[in-house]
């Protein structure tokens, strides 16, 4: 009797201990970090203009319901840390939109940095989620650019149609030197459309660039079409 006892009390002791498992790891699996993501439609650019205010958005969300305590973008670039400004949205669980505003903008040239999040338990998370990786983006001034964008369009439009009648007159001094300026114009219009876009592109709308497309089309169209 005694024997049967104790294995009873065994098999009890065994299932608990079981049980109490069971309970940690159901626990365990059903516990989800919090993320930190881009906001949909609302992504982080790439450029922003000197002197503008930057706004930064991120998607938090916490499946726990812990909400945020801190939020920094930190600038690896020699800027101070940003705190956010305000939260939009609802709650942790379902999803929050934090917001940064830098008033005046980052000074001019690149920069680089990560956001980190810390919620009321003490939990972080950083986008970009790898901590090798930096969020990266340029600070450009638009004079600068327009500048850099007149001088390409007058090389385009001015220099490289001369140069190329001075080789097509020196090569062949009985052809037609007016059609090798034709040809060098019209390769002219997409160099100088080329550097339009570059300089502009993250800066301007996309309407903006389609708009600088369409002049330089109708430029081409004129000059081929010319007699």
């Amino acid at each position: 009797m005694p024997m049967i006892l104790r294995l009873r009390s065994s098999a009890r002791f065994f299932f608990c201990f079981l049980a109490a498992l069971l309970l940690l790891g159901g626990s365990a699996a059903v516990a989800v970090p919090p993320t930190l993501t881009e906001v949909p439609g609302d992504e982080l650019k790439n450029t922003y203009k000197a002197g503008n205010n930057v706004t930064f958005r991120l998607s938090y969300k916490d499946p726990d319901g812990d909400r945020i305590k801190k939020a920094q973008f930190i600038d690896e670039s020699g800027g101070a840390s940003q705190d956010y400004k305000t939260l939009e949205g609802g709650t942790a669980d379902t999803g929050q939109t934090i917001v940064w505003e830098v008033r005046g903008g980052f000074d001019k040239g690149g920069h680089k940095g990560y956001f980190l999040v810390t919620n009321s338990v003490g939990e972080e998370v950083r986008f970009p989620e790898d901590p090798d990786r930096r969020y990266t983006f340029t600070v450009a001034s638009v004079a600068d650019k327009w500048i850099v964008t007149g001088i390409g369009v007058l090389v385009g439009l001015l220099f490289i149609p001369f140069l190329i009648y001075l080789i097509a007159r020196s090569a062949n001094k009985r052809g037609n030197p007016s059609s090798a300026a034709r040809i060098g114009l019209l390769i002219g219009i997409f160099a100088a459309l080329a550097i339009f876009i570059y300089e502009f592109i993250g800066v301007y709308d996309p309407l903006i660039l389609a708009m600088g497309g369409v002049a330089a089309l109708a430029l081409f169209i004129i000059v081929l079409t010319r007699r």
